[in-house]
């Protein structure tokens, strides 16, 4: 929202809407679906006690809402364990969403995953866009960012060595100025950043 932020403690960055979806998914895997929605930031009722019926409700609500699982073969109660990768990308990206995140940074979110499980999670990607959220797409894999972004940085050696809207750049240029960066460390033809 244009302000700049320092010194933020995870706990301040949630409160202001930033989630993290991890390289790893930071799932339970023999947990169940919900449990693994509503993980550390459980539902209660009035008393402090865990209102397991209505996470499940929420839950049931999510997957058909915004997951997009149909299927009655995955039910709230469903082990992690058992889903696809692109699947429990999909509960990591909602758990975000749930919880009011108006920014969510995406680190490396299709690694390891098959090409229909790229498409699935690429899918959750361009909702999140739909949302009205905003998202940082962390990736090594330009067709996969380029499709789904806005913006495009690049960073090379922990620097900044670029900065395009994707309106002005294809997909052929990007490339050629990536390969510019990898050999030289500069946009700037081997000048420096």
């Amino acid at each position: 929202k244009g302000k700049r932020l320092e010194h933020t403690s995870v706990a301040g960055m949630r409160r202001l809407g930033v989630q993290v979806v991890y390289q790893e998914r930071a799932l339970a895997d023999l947990q169940s679906l919900w449990r693994n929605i509503f993980m550390g930031r459980e539902l209660t009722n009035r008393f402090g006690v865990l209102d397991v019926a209505r996470m499940r409700r929420e839950t049931a609500k999510l997957m058909s809402e915004t997951m997009g699982f149909t299927s009655s073969a995955i039910t709230p109660d469903s082990s992690v364990k058992h889903m696809s990768g692109g699947e429990r990308q999909g509960v990591a990206i909602t758990r975000a969403l749930y919880f009011q995140a108006e920014l969510i940074i995406l680190d490396e979110p299709t690694m390891g995953l098959s090409l229909s499980e790229t498409k699935k999670t690429l899918d959750f990607v361009a909702g999140i866009k739909q949302q009205g959220k905003a998202a940082i797409f962390i990736d090594h894999n330009i067709f996969h960012v380029y499709p789904v972004v806005d913006r495009i940085v690049v960073v090379d050696r922990g620097a900044i060595a670029g900065q395009f809207l994707k309106s002005e750049v294809t997909l052929d240029e990007l490339i050629e100025r990536l390969y510019r960066v990898a050999q030289t460390g500069s946009l700037n033809n081997g000048q420096g950043r």
